[in-house]
């Protein structure tokens, strides 16, 4: 049996791969030139980027000084002339209706007063056999209608009425008496008229 072992042998001995010079200068180059082109193409997509960002930034600042011409232009504008007179045309309307509009009101409540007088006195005036049915009231005369049944009672009520305010210094001047048909009521006329 052997017991010993030739570490000699060309078989035994391990290979050594060797790498040739010119191989590894191509592999290091290739090395390189990736390197190369991904630091490129970084350095590319940075400069867009910042490109992209400055057109942004122009956009904005363009943005902004439009936005501060836009506010002092509103600043400084004026009203049209035709919109300014035509809003002092319709102040000047709504004033003057306004104005006739409180004239009126002041005129029907001091119509509404004398006519509630004069309702007053008609009040006053009245008898239990003589009824008012219409009556017109005007500036200087009054023609008043209604029914009775007391004929002879209807110039002792002209004569009450003679003493009330609306009254004084008007003359009954026609009288018109009709006895209404198959009833027992006259109907009477009335027309006074002011005295000169």
């Amino acid at each position: 049996m052997k017991q010993r072992i030739n570490l000699y042998q060309v078989g035994l001995k391990p290979q050594q791969e060797t790498l040739a010079l010119s191989s590894l200068f191509g592999l290091l180059g290739l090395v390189l030139t990736v390197s190369l082109l991904v630091w490129g193409g970084l350095q590319w997509q940075q400069r867009q980027q910042i490109q992209v960002n400055k057109q942004a930034e122009q956009q904005l600042n363009q943005q902004q000084e439009q936005l501060g011409l836009l506010q002092q232009a509103l600043l400084q504008r004026q009203p049209s002339k035709t919109l300014v007179s035509e809003r002092d045309q319709l102040k000047r309307r709504v004033e003057q209706q306004i104005a006739l509009q409180r004239y009126l009101l002041a005129q029907q409540v001091g119509a509404d007063y004398a006519y509630s007088k004069v309702l007053q006195q008609l009040v006053d005036a009245d008898i239990n056999s003589v009824w008012l049915t219409r009556f017109k009231l005007r500036p200087g005369s009054s023609e008043l209608q209604g029914l009775t049944i007391a004929p002879a009672a209807v110039p002792g009520w002209l004569e009450s009425l003679r003493h009330f305010d609306y009254f004084k210094g008007q003359r009954f001047n026609e009288l018109r008496l009709s006895q209404l048909p198959e009833q027992p009521a006259v109907q009477f006329h009335l027309i006074a008229e002011q005295r000169d």
